[in-house]
């Protein structure tokens, strides 16, 4: 998978994300603050279903209810496609 542009990055997170992710070092970004210890675990799971699912693991960094999730495709040193199929797929979950 190729290494999108600067462009084709900010058209994907315009076009195809209603959250606030953040674009910076070749990864793309969101933190989530969730309202209960279940909430974290809930999304952990969904997280670890999609990964399996989609074969693209995310970095996941918990502190407290505070939920940081970073996408980047190791393999291009950026972000591709499959880092926007991942968030596209998480953000159907969050919003639901």
């Amino acid at each position: 998978m190729e290494k999108l542009s600067q462009e084709e990055i900010a058209q994907l997170n315009k076009n195809n994300l209603g959250l606030d992710w953040v674009v910076a070092d070749d990864q793309l970004t969101i933190h989530r603050l969730l309202t209960s210890e279940k909430a974290v675990n809930s999304l952990l799971d969904k997280m670890d279903q999609l990964a399996e699912l989609q074969r693209h693991h995310p970095d996941v960094t918990v502190k407290g209810l505070e939920v940081t999730i970073s996408l980047t495709t190791h393999d291009a040193a950026g972000i591709t496609l499959r880092d926007f199929k991942y968030a596209e797929a998480l953000e159907a979950y969050l919003n639901s």
